[in-house]
């Protein structure tokens, strides 16, 4: 009786070590960037230290997503992420979202500001009380009429040179 019990038990102390590995290996993955770590992040970031910025425009009638990766288009909008502040919020917040804007870090600055992914989401939206980020995946908001501002330039920058 005991020959063919420690078969069985070694079988399932593999499954509980397999299913800890793959937890461990995919709950990073999970959890959104912290708020005090995306602003860390962001504060420190040069130009060189970002890989890219997405916008994804949610309104109908405005341009298709773009991607900005050159250094001199990234210079002006770092500073305007640099500066997102936190807003507060009234009850009847009813915020209408325009667009997605990933910023996509380089490995190493991800690395030690300890974030758990590269990429940093925020959603803009028009409100009562102004331009606002969303920062994503949390209920964060912060100031953004800056930011907002260069986005769209640097948008209508690029389709002037198409």
């Amino acid at each position: 009786m005991l020959k063919r019990g420690y078969p069985e038990l070694l079988l399932v102390l593999c499954g509980a070590v397999a299913t800890g590995i793959g937890w461990l290996l995919v709950r990073n993955g999970a959890t959104p960037n912290d708020r005090v770590a995306v602003a860390q992040a962001l504060r420190h970031a040069q130009p060189a230290d970002i890989e890219s910025i997405t916008v994804y425009p949610l309104q109908p009638g405005q341009s298709r997503p773009f991607e900005v990766r050159a250094p001199a288009a990234l210079r002006p909008l770092l500073p305007a992420l640099q500066q997102l502040r936190p807003v507060v919020l009234a009850p009847n917040f009813e915020p209408l979202l325009e667009a997605t804007l990933q910023v996509r870090l380089q490995p190493g600055l991800a690395a030690a500001q300890h974030l758990h992914s590269r990429t940093i989401t925020f959603r803009l939206a028009t409100s009562a009380e102004g331009e606002v980020a969303q920062l994503a995946q949390t209920n964060y908001f912060y100031h953004a009429a800056a930011l907002s501002k260069r986005i769209w330039q640097l948008r209508d920058s690029l389709a002037a040179r198409r």
